[in-house]
């Protein structure tokens, strides 16, 4: 997970590590463990960050014949709302 600035400035990550478990309507990641953080904050550890993790899904995504999974953004958007928003 991450977090940034408007201008993608300031990123902090970390990583979750835990089980993805199905709960009938969909996936749950049940965490097990947190890294954090991963970089400084600076621009140029974020773009690494992106980057390694851009090809580690790849690698993945090809050793495992999985094509990419396509992102429920409106379910991410509904969850940044306000309560009742």
């Amino acid at each position: 997970m991450h977090r940034h600035d408007e201008l993608l400035g300031g990123m902090h990550n970390a990583l979750i590590r835990g089980d993805l478990v199905s709960d009938g309507d969909g996936w749950t990641l049940v965490p097990r463990r947190v890294v954090e953080p991963t970089g400084s904050g600076r621009r140029r550890d974020a773009l690494r960050t992106l980057r390694a993790a851009r090809r580690s899904t790849a690698r993945y995504l090809r050793e495992h014949e999985l094509r990419r999974p396509r992102v429920r953004w409106d379910d991410f958007q509904a969850l940044a709302r306000p309560e009742g928003g």
